[in-house]
């Protein structure tokens, strides 16, 4: 379905009542108007910029209902969808008329399958001489495309060409995952010190077979190398906040990066979130501070309005953005390099009548139980007085975090008459370096009380009257953790794509998740039962909401049945919902819905009864 949905008579007339803002509105919404409220907002088309070709962009869109991969032909305005269904796509060279990307063909299991789309005579291969399999990183420099997949046992590096005929090139049981090629060069980044603080760059030569790990400090982080002209381009901590800088493969000489122009600080800024070479040889980036992004052109802020750039791809002398914000949805913003002019080449916005429920968007900071400054964003809803009904929402990750970016999670909690406080904890990115690292060796522990005291925060700043947790994936961990660990300081809980039991996962794990665990937890085997929701069900004392996809593969199903067969065992109240043949990530919107609608009625239920 293209765009919003159609709004039934009565539910317009409840958004726009006199009365709107205070609580028998919120009471009085049917669940069918519940439902077109969700479908609203889940359905209105997303749009990221993949790449640029052929005076074609690129991009990835919802707009159909599932993430499908389509080009705009940016002279006539024709649009093609290329194929749907898409996990992700690889580098697009300007030169060359070909595109990578993948799909999962194991029913949300993330089991890809690689594909080869040719712009110029829109035909399609299958790399069939590679099989399904868990894909982590692509590359491609216009002739030969390197692949970083993983197995049950392995972790591997694959070469394709452009026919679609595959071979393994490199087999290792470290975490690795390629970002650049040029030639016979793969480069990228993995775990491959033993420390799980760190991460470095690798280059493998595909004629000699060497495998070179390099980094500018020990125990620095290093990210995604992008090689152009025998030199990478990546982003390290090794000075601090994260600076730019290049790497000569030839000479093993690193230096730093010439910007002509002095807009951006590098000290304003404690993370890099991305950056490549433009076709003509300039660099972009896009530093991150407080929850917004801004983008550099080499040097140079480029004219966007506030929120959260995350990708720019260069065509026709213009800038493609990848855009959004809190209020607005994904789109591509084309920003004309000559005189800074800016269009929005494909968007679409929420209803007004949703988009006016949203109040006021705060960055915050509050102090946790050991004095550390945790920052979060607190959205507001304009359905519900103060204090009202409100949501700890927790992000996943645990490496990310919530920015001024679009949230279907959020905008659906808020537009329902939920205030929301959404706490980067430690271990969130965006914040530096130093503030990421704090997790590792220690999750489920001081992240924890920084979600605990999210809690305590809403509560002295008159915000909440009942106060419920939820989060998917990480943030279902944290869920189930939170009510099991600190039990009386909530009302309910809301659990999606949880981790339930760290031994029970790792052993289910492929090569990739079992490697993650081992980072996060820093070789603590130990803490794995110590730090798992399953040792605390006895202790659950409110009513829980449990969704999980029957098919995923990072968070698996098993561990979630054990842990609801524990709480049956103890009469603990919950509701199981597992959502069929879907996996970890949201590829069709309609799972979406599947998500929230279950945890929107319980949460009605738990936090909103008179």
């Amino acid at each position: 379905m293209a765009g919003a949905t159609i709004f039934s008579p009565s539910y317009q007339h409840s958004l726009i009542s006199p009365n709107s803002n205070i609580i028998p509105w919120v009471s009085s919404v049917s669940f069918a108007e519940k439902l077109s409220i969700l479908e609203a907002i889940v359905k209105v088309p997303t749009y990221a910029v993949a790449g640029f070709t052929h005076r074609k962009l690129i991009y990835v869109t919802t707009h159909e209902g599932v993430r499908s991969l389509w080009l705009l032909d940016i002279k006539s305005g024709y649009k093609k969808k290329i194929a749907e269904g898409i996990w992700s796509v690889g580098d697009i060279i300007p030169r060359s008329p070909y595109v990578l990307y993948t799909k999962d063909v194991m029913r949300g299991r993330e089991q890809h399958r690689a594909f080869i789309y040719n712009v110029r005579n829109d035909e399609t291969i299958e790399v069939e001489s590679m099989p399904p399999q868990r894909i982590g990183g692509s590359a491609f420099d216009g002739n030969l495309f390197a692949v970083s997949g993983a197995t049950q046992k392995s972790l591997l590096i694959w070469k394709i060409n452009v026919h679609g005929e595959a071979e393994i090139v490199y087999d290792t049981n470290k975490a690795i995952f390629v970002t650049s090629i040029e030639k016979h060069i793969v480069g990228g980044i993995g775990f491959l010190s033993g420390d799980p603080k760190a991460m470095e760059m690798f280059f493998f030569d595909m004629k000699t077979q060497e495998f070179r790990v390099t980094t500018p400090k020990e125990g620095s982080t290093n990210k995604a190398p992008r090689i152009k002209n025998g030199k990478a381009l990546f982003a390290t901590s090794a000075l601090g906040n994260d600076r730019l800088l290049l790497y000569d493969i030839k000479t093993d000489h690193i230096c730093d990066v010439n910007l002509r122009f002095p807009d951006y600080n590098p000290d304003k800024y404690p993370q890099i979130l991305s950056y490549d070479w433009l076709p003509d040889g300039r660099i972009w980036h896009i530093a991150e501070r407080e929850g917004r992004s801004k983008v550099f052109v080499d040097g140079k802020l480029a004219n966007l309005p506030e929120g959260y750039p995350v990708n720019v791809v260069m065509g026709d002398n213009k800038l493609y953005v990848t855009w959004s914000s809190l209020a607005k949805p994904t789109r591509i913003l084309a920003v004309d390099i000559k005189n800074e002019s800016i269009e929005e080449v494909l968007a679409d916005d929420l209803p007004e009548e949703i988009r006016s429920s949203l109040g006021d968007i705060r960055f915050i900071r509050y102090r946790s139980f050991d004095g550390l400054e945790i920052p979060a964003i607190v959205v507001e809803s304009k359905k519900f007085g103060k204090p009202g009904p409100t949501i700890v929402y927790v992000h996943g990750g645990p490496f990310a975090h919530i920015a001024d970016s679009w949230s279907i999670m959020i905008t659906s909690l808020v537009a329902l008459g939920f205030h929301v406080i959404a706490p980067n904890y430690r271990g969130s990115t965006g914040y530096g370096e130093e503030f990421r690292r704090l997790i590792i060796g220690d999750p489920g522990g001081g992240e924890l009380m920084d979600i605990v005291h999210a809690n305590k925060w809403v509560k002295e700043s008159g915000l909440a009257d009942k106060i419920a947790i939820m989060g998917y994936s990480y943030g279902g961990y944290m869920t189930l953790l939170a009510t099991g660990r600190h039990p009386d300081i909530w009302d309910a809980g809301v659990a999606g794509a949880a981790v339930a039991d760290w031994e029970e996962m790792y052993e289910l794990s492929d090569a990739m998740f079992r490697n993650f665990i081992e980072v996060l937890f820093a070789g603590k085997r130990e803490l794995y039962k110590e730090r798992s929701p399953i040792t605390y069900v006895k202790n659950v004392k409110v009513p829980l909401c449990i969704i999980q996809p029957q098919n995923d593969t990072r968070t698996p199903l098993k561990p979630i049945l054990n842990y609801v067969t524990r709480l049956m065992e103890y009469q603990k109240t919950f509701e199981l919902h597992v959502i069929p043949d879907m996996g970890h990530a949201i590829v069709r919107m309609d799972d979406a819905i599947k998500i929230l609608y279950p945890a929107i009625i319980f949460l009605e239920s738990k936090l909103k009864q008179q």
